[in-house]
């Protein structure tokens, strides 16, 4: 339990840290090479999506939104900017 407890990591046990993720690494590359797949989803891939119906967004939405927001200003959403990294 002592290792996994924070601690300045020391010039030996950054090097043993590079070489256990490149074994992995490598170890996770190999297994995934053995994955035997089926490639004819891309076939007819062109980086398009199809076209279709848009989403039809109920009238009384923005006002249902307005009304459970906690702070409106001017018919819009105030929200603190930055506010999860504190």
């Amino acid at each position: 339990m002592a290792n996994s407890l924070w601690h300045e990591v020391s010039e030996e046990e950054k090097e043993q840290i590079r070489k256990d993720s490149k074994s992995l690494m490598a170890e996770f590359a190999t297994k995934l090479s053995k994955i035997k797949t089926s490639d004819n989803h891309f076939e007819n891939y062109t980086g398009f999506r199809e076209e279709g119906e848009p989403w039809k967004t109920p009238q009384d939405f923005k006002d249902l939104t307005l009304l459970n927001a906690p702070f409106v200003e001017d018919n819009f959403l105030v929200a603190e900017k930055g506010g999860w990294k504190k």
